[in-house]
């Protein structure tokens, strides 16, 4: 065994296995590196699809109720030339906006259901990688042992994404609630104010779209993590997604090894907000072993 790795029972069990298929088979069909890891992409299009969906019942109810108000809040206001002033209009747009609220409820409801199965099909995900990565190199799947610590993971990122929904509504639809009292406070016309709606529509899909790959890419690099150290692994190869998108310090660590217990800067691939970068399994350890034994 190499010194960086670490003896555990999954990995004698695995050791044992392949040495009886080498020895039945030899290592005909069998590769000396892992495949290439795949990322969540599947996990990551249902999160943001979620995140959308409330985006959609949000900007509906905006566009139905909102949007023919603005002109007659404007009136109340008093900040056009036309206008009598009012003292009640900000509480009508807090009316409204607080419907807004009502309106989107089933769908974060809906999409707080959906991050208990999004949770569990990252985990097993992430668990089949290795098991891909390791019968491609051994010709014998893994046996994981030790849930304990990847459920503590699974659910303490349930609860926590799960909380995240109600706050990432909350937060869209009292962004959109400050542009019309802004546009209101201001005399913006309003054609001006629903303009800056729609772009504030916008910025929420790209949020989604930012939020969904750095939540599933955290827990599937958590996951992975503690999937190989299972296996006595303690370093990996930094994998970037290989374009014009990955960034250049990512792309400075491409193809290097790394320990678990001391990754770059600190971060795990797939751990930074956007990231799209993964983490291949280091397996000389386990040939070396496995050959040593032979």
């Amino acid at each position: 065994m190499k010194a960086d790795d670490r003896d555990t029972s999954a990995r004698r069990e695995l050791i044992r296995r392949a040495k009886a298929r080498m020895e039945e088979q030899g290592r005909r069909g069998l590769r000396r590196r892992p495949p290439r890891p795949r990322r969540p992409e599947q996990e990551i299009r249902s999160y943001r699809a979620a995140l959308r969906d409330i985006r959609r019942a949000m900007e509906r109810h905006i566009r139905d109720e909102v949007f023919p108000a603005i002109d007659e809040l404007l009136r109340e206001a008093g900040t056009r030339d036309d206008c009598i002033r009012m003292d009640d209009w900000s509480a009508r747009i807090a009316d409204l906006f607080a419907a807004t609220r009502g309106a989107v409820e089933s769908a974060d409801e809906e999409a707080t259901r959906r991050m208990e199965t999004l949770g569990d099909a990252v985990s097993e995900r992430a668990t089949d990688e290795q098991i891909r990565q390791v019968r491609a190199v051994l010709g014998v799947a893994p046996t994981f042992y030790d849930q304990q610590v990847v459920d503590g993971m699974l659910n303490d990122w349930k609860r926590r994404n799960g909380a995240f929904i109600t706050q990432f509504s909350g937060d869209e639809i009292d962004a959109a609630q400050a542009v019309v009292s802004r546009g209101v406070r201001s005399g913006t016309p309003t054609r001006d104010i629903q303009a800056e709606l729609r772009r504030r529509f916008n910025i929420t899909d790209n949020r989604a779209e930012r939020i969904a790959r750095t939540e599933i890419s955290q827990l599937n690099a958590q996951i992975t993590r503690e999937r190989q150290r299972e296996l006595g692994v303690e370093k990996f190869t930094w994998i970037t997604a290989q374009d014009e998108r990955v960034r250049d310090q990512h792309q400075a660590w491409s193809g290097r090894e790394f320990e678990w217990d001391n990754p770059p800067d600190g971060v795990m691939p797939g751990e930074p907000v956007n990231c799209r970068c993964s983490a291949a399994m280091s397996v000389e350890g386990l040939l070396d072993e496995l050959e040593a034994e032979e």
